[in-house]
């Protein structure tokens, strides 16, 4: 627009402070380009620098397009910048109104170049005709008239265009600047019959600023709608704003900015405590839009993007989430999402199928044409590690159906000698493969993942000739299938013994119509969206690994499974979205199994990419806090001895204890019973112990510890030595220490000494008593 941008001069290195502007920004920034820019404008990073609109040329005068200009109008409108194309006015080439070489002639070549972006509407801004022509001089013959006649042609032509194909209200907005627009000695200017159009001005002060700033001049306008305040920003074009709000920027684009909308709602799901969920919405409408996540009705801090990821989740995440979603004519509020938060569970079965444990399992298979490998190790072909791995092994279960034989077979295994009562859940990493193309699959595609609980464990679980299904079973496929395979098989099927439960059963989660088992149903787009690829391995590999899934498919990733068994009702999960719901199931086995189903008779064309991977397998049951049946209880033991102490407590997993002297941790004190050997003085206090599992913690009572008083002591035997001194033998408690006390006359007694007994008795030298007529001892325990 500017000379610069058609060559005529050099481009100005001019740094625009975008964080200063933006910070508190009213006014919407804008920019504008053509071929002079180059292919190569990173238009995410012109719309982060917080452009919202933008003009890209498109023609000029009645033979040049703008090699950039289609680009320029995809890449903007994907990068959420509003974009609308311009012309660059050559009066001085088709100085007539009407007829050839006129105003309409150049109106006719601009729509024949820029009609498919007007009509589009919904993103695209009003056309624009460039007014800055300078070979239109009063020199050449121009007049003031016909130059603003010309203006006029061109606008009312382009708008009666798009009128005639449909959108109607287009409006052409007139850029130029004062000093072609105001009559001169060289240039004829324009009168204010131009005013009928929104007039965009150029003017460069030293220091401009957009967001209070203006042009100095406006003639014949009596404002400005846009101004041009610089000729060079961040996009390598010029730095424009609109005179306005957001609200008022609709206004010029083409239809309007349309309200937000909602498209894909955020699904509510279920999770256990410490793992993670990721919340997901898909939004409509004009650009910039804004979101913001709340939890019970209350904003979330930096949660303002379409995703929210809860990690490490507790009980307290659990409730509603909504997204709020707005623009510049309003907002809408998506429906509830609820967080439930599960019970804990603690695993009394498992397998990682890290190493060779088939011995440990029961196979059932329809054919020997199906095949299993325990501890297949997945990394070959581009599979990383199951989410709940550790130590990031990549080895799990591969299970295939339908090899080579032709026709529709299954395969499952259920773990030896294991019954499983009461409340419990089969937990679970599947990974689905799938032959390719995709997204429909090549030939042979549709295989399936099944599961169940409530199984004998030594038949096969499917609908085939013969079938004895018994309990209460899942399946699913990884791509979808063919469109008929809803009809003749389903993609999310229930099932109850060898029936599959119908569209209109009520066990689906996504409802009563005839997709609720289908991948195609809008239930299950929002938590499996479209779009996922084979590993690049597969990829690189193999020629017909190529596209992406449909939405609501499952395969191509890890995928969290949980079949959860609640007396009578089994319910099934898929990374936390609930598919199904069988209530009142009669259930009178007592074993699961995992397995893998070619539900049809064509063989893959290629059996390496056709299979599904089941790891980290394990049987859980409800986490029970621990109780105390029996408390710790007091006990008194004379010094040196052993004290005791004893709980009985239960709880699901087995609880582990902590003892406690007078509330501080003893160390290695982690058995149901704990004794403090040798007693001493030191050690009397209070005893208890802290009983905790997953569920839950209880501290048990007070145990006193006392120690007793020692047995009185006894002299035994006395020795008089030579010289004089006697000799004692005292008995009492080994251990205890007693006070030796002396009198003459039984009234007055003085501490002779104090001794303690290594055994139950002592010797001991009382002194010489030579000199005393009489002498009496005592003896008596400390303390």
């Amino acid at each position: 627009m500017h000379a610069c941008l058609r060559g005529k001069c050099t481009l100005i290195a001019f740094a625009i402070l975008i964080s200063a502007i933006t910070a508190n920004a009213q006014r919407p920034l804008g920019t504008d380009v053509s071929h002079w820019q180059g292919a190569g404008i990173n238009w995410v990073s012109v719309k982060n620098a917080g452009v919202t609109f933008a003009w890209a040329k498109a023609t000029e005068s009645t033979t040049f397009i703008d090699g950039n200009f289609v680009g320029n109008q995809i890449n903007a409108k994907a990068a959420g910048v509003y974009i609308g194309a311009y012309h660059f006015a050559r009066p001085s080439d088709n100085p007539n109104i009407t007829g050839a070489n006129s105003a309409e002639t150049e109106a006719q070549f601009f729509w024949s170049v820029a009609s498919n972006y007007i009509k589009g509407g919904g993103f695209y801004m009003m056309p624009m005709l460039d007014w800055e022509d300078s070979g239109a001089t009063i020199a050449a013959g121009f007049t003031v008239t016909q130059m603003s006649q010309w203006v006029n042609q061109w606008c009312n032509s382009v708008s009666n265009y798009a009128f005639a194909n449909g959108v109607t209200n287009v409006r052409p907005v007139v850029y130029t600047g004062t000093w072609f627009s105001t009559p001169s000695g060289t240039y004829p200017g324009l009168n204010s019959t131009v005013t009928q159009w929104a007039g965009w001005i150029a003017a460069y002060p030293a220091n401009p600023n957009p967001q209070t700033g203006g042009p100095s001049s406006t003639f014949p306008w009596s404002t400005w709608t846009f101004w041009q305040y610089a000729d060079t920003n961040w996009s390598g074009g010029d730095s424009d704003v609109f005179n306005g709000t957001a609200a008022g920027l609709s206004t010029y684009v083409i239809g309007g900015i349309s309200a937000p909308g909602v498209i894909s709602q955020p699904s509510s799901r279920y999770a256990d405590r410490g793992g993670a969920i990721t919340f997901s919405a898909t939004a409509s409408g004009g650009a910039p839009l804004k979101y913001q996540w709340r939890f019970n009705g209350t904003n979330i801090a930096s949660a303002t993007n379409t995703t929210l990821t809860l990690s490490n989740i507790q009980s307290s995440n659990a409730g509603n989430y909504t997204l709020v979603v707005t623009n510049a004519t309003g907002s809408i509020t998506s429906s509830v999402a609820a967080l439930t938060v599960n019970p804990l569970f603690t695993p009394v079965f498992s397998d990682n199928f890290d190493t060779d444990t088939s011995a440990s399992w029961i196979l059932n298979s329809s054919t020997n044409k199906n095949r299993i490998t325990f501890a297949y190790d997945h990394s070959g072909i581009g599979i990383t590690s199951a989410p709940n791995t550790t130590g990031g092994t990549t080895k799990a279960l591969r299970m295939e159906a339908n090899i080579n034989a032709g026709v529709a077979a299954a395969l499952n295994i259920s773990p030896v000698s294991q019954s499983f009562s009461g409340n419990y859940r089969l937990h679970f990493d599947m990974w689905i493969n799938v032959n390719g193309p995709l997204p429909g699959g090549g030939t042979g595609s549709t295989e399936a993942i099944t599961a169940g609980v409530g199984t004998a464990g030594n038949r096969v679980q499917w609908t085939g000739s013969g079938t004895t299904a018994d309990g209460v079973w899942f399946e699913v496929d990884g791509e979808g299938g063919a469109a008929n395979t809803s009809v003749t098989q389903g993609d999310f099927v229930a099932y109850i013994g060898t029936a599959g439960q119908a569209t209109n059963s009520g066990v689906y989660s996504a409802g009563l119509t005839s997709t609720s088992r289908d991948n195609s149903d809008i239930y299950y787009s929002n938590v499996f969206p479209s779009g996922k690829t084979p590993p690049a391995l597969q990829v690189s590999n193999y020629a017909q690994q190529t596209g992406s899934l449909n939405v609501g498919t499952v395969g191509f990733v890890w995928r969290d499974v949980v079949i959860n068994k609640s007396g009578s009702t089994v319910e099934w999960f898929i990374d936390g979205l609930k598919i199904a719901t069988v209530s009142g199931a009669s259930i009178t086995a007592s074993n699961i199994f995992v397995g893998y189903w070619d539900p049809f008779p064509t063989i893959s064309d290629n059996t390496n990419l056709s299979f599904g991977l089941v790891d980290n397998l394990r049987v859980e049951v409800p986490a029970v806090a621990p109780t105390i049946s029996i408390q710790p209880l007091a006990l008194g033991v004379k010094v040196t001895s052993n004290a005791t102490f004893n709980v009985t407590a239960t709880g699901t997993p087995a609880p582990t204890y902590q003892w406690r002297f007078n509330g501080t941790n003893i160390a290695a004190a982690t058995l149901a019973s704990y004794t403090r050997n040798n007693v001493q003085y030191s050690q009397v206090g209070n005893y208890s112990v802290l009983v905790s599992n997953i569920a839950g913690s209880i501290v048990s009572s007070n145990a006193l510890l006392t120690i007793l008083p020692a047995a009185p002591g006894e002299f035994q035997t006395t020795a008089v030595q030579l010289d004089g001194s006697m000799v004692v033998t005292l008995g009492g408690d080994a251990g205890a220490t007693y006070f030796v006390e002396t009198s003459t006359n039984l009234v007055n007694w003085s501490v002779l000494t104090n001794v303690s007994l290594a055994g139950p008795t002592i010797q001991f030298n009382i002194g010489t008593t030579t000199n005393d007529t009489q002498r009496y001892f005592r003896a008596r325990s400390a303390p």
